[in-house]
């Protein structure tokens, strides 16, 4: 049996019930049919324009069709966070994580239902609303990271300039479609939204809105974990080239994986300069600030523990320790300097154990979401091959080449 996060990552071939491709210009060609995806050179003044990017006036058309129940959705799940976490006016990450509750609920009604089950049109073009407010947020944070600090207060007005100039309003393919009007309305909506519930659509959403609240907020905070354990393995993958030497033969494969782009694939990798010359006292306090970012918002707590697990990521390479057999088997096979040897196997058992956590997160979120549905079957396991479908290019054959008998001792199968 899949678990339900595997699917949520590896499937791609979903249509919502208007038959448009879930992930539109992000599905695989060979499932894409020709009248899919309508591409319109983009009318829009700024950056739209300058980039020569066409727009997708196919998912702009499918989200004017269900525009009322959109913001509709959009208001009641603010206001489901909102009462939770009781922040007024919303600051840049409960603007992130109400964009997330809205980006999940495609997948919401999906995992929960049988083979045939499709989410509603509303749900999708909502989504992919919310996706692109959810790479704004990031863009800000990222921005923010490196000493540039968002306004104390959003507004409408202040997230599209901001989209504007940090260039989200143009993808890599297409450029944003939704005019300013409908953009500012949208932004409202996330700021201070109020729900209607005129529709029998979003009033039967709300029936079900604490499970929405809860799903959502799992899916949010695995994508920080997930974003979070990235950026410890940027470490991890440091300090092997850095044992190993740049001349080593396996130092280019480890340093493919360094640059290899990020978990979540909407997030950035952002590193302190020289990440293998930073003390591990001073990782554990870098990422260990990026952990407060995780904060539980489901409706009946379950999310409670990733925040734990986040800062035990954050602690991984304080708290791991490299036994002397690992030393020397690390010595022998690697080839490496009885001085360097140390280094690369403190290395490989950090990553075990980032690796045990990331299993413990994946066993809190599948839990999560099935606990969403009463009729649910128990999660499976979250194996070692299980683990490595969460991550885009996961390391687990490289790292194991230094040490096998060192690293399956370390990294639970």
């Amino acid at each position: 049996m899949t678990p339900w996060l595997v699917r949520m990552i590896a499937e791609h071939h979903h249509r919502d019930d208007d038959d448009r491709p879930l992930r539109e210009i992000r599905t695989p060609p060979a499932l894409l049919r020709a009248d899919d995806i309508e591409h319109k050179p983009c009318p829009y003044p700024g950056s739209r324009a300058r980039s020569g990017c066409p727009m997708n006036v196919s998912a702009l058309r499918q989200m004017s069709s269900h525009w009322s129940d959109i913001v509709d959705a959009l208001a009641l799940v603010r206001q489901r966070h909102a009462a939770t976490r009781g922040q007024r006016p919303p600051d840049l990450m409960d603007l992130w994580r109400v964009s997330q509750l809205a980006a999940s609920l495609p997948w919401f009604f999906i995992l929960r239902g049988d083979a045939a089950t499709r989410a509603p049109g509303f749900a999708a073009a909502l989504a992919k609303a919310t996706q692109g407010v959810g790479i704004w947020a990031q863009r800000v944070l990222v921005d923010a990271l490196t000493g540039v600090a968002p306004p104390a207060t959003w507004t409408a007005q202040a997230i599209l300039d901001s989209a504007e100039a940090n260039g989200t309003l143009v993808g890599e393919r297409e450029a944003c479609a939704g005019p300013d009007a409908m953009m500012r309305r949208f932004f409202d909506t996330l700021i201070d939204g109020t729900p209607e519930l005129s529709s029998p659509t979003i009033a039967a959403l709300a029936r079900d809105g604490a499970a929405v609240q809860t799903f959502g907020a799992h899916y949010g905070n695995l994508k920080l974990v997930l974003w979070l354990h990235a950026l410890a393995r940027q470490f991890v993958y440091a300090d092997v080239v850095a044992a190993l030497g740049a001349d080593h033969p396996r130092s280019p494969a480890v340093q493919a994986l360094a640059d290899d782009g990020c978990d979540p694939p909407d997030f950035f990798l952002v590193l302190p300069g020289d990440p293998a010359a930073l003390a591990p006292a001073d990782r554990a306090a870098w990422l260990g600030g990026l952990a407060t970012l995780v904060v539980p918002f489901a409706a009946d707590g379950s999310d409670q523990t990733l925040a734990a697990i986040a800062a035990a990521i954050a602690r991984a390479g304080l708290e791991s320790e490299a036994p002397s057999t690992l030393v020397d088997e690390v010595m022998v096979i690697a080839g490496v300097a009885a001085s360097a040897a140390p280094r690369l196997a403190q290395a490989i058992a950090t990553f075990a154990r980032l690796d045990t956590l990331l299993g413990a997160a994946a066993t809190v979120v599948e839990a999560g979401f099935r606990g969403t549905a009463p009729d649910a079957a128990p999660a499976p396991p979250f194996d070692a091959a299980t683990r490595d479908r969460l991550l885009a290019a996961p390391p687990r054959a490289i790292l194991r080449g230094f040490a096998p008998v060192g690293f399956d001792a370390l990294c639970a199968t």
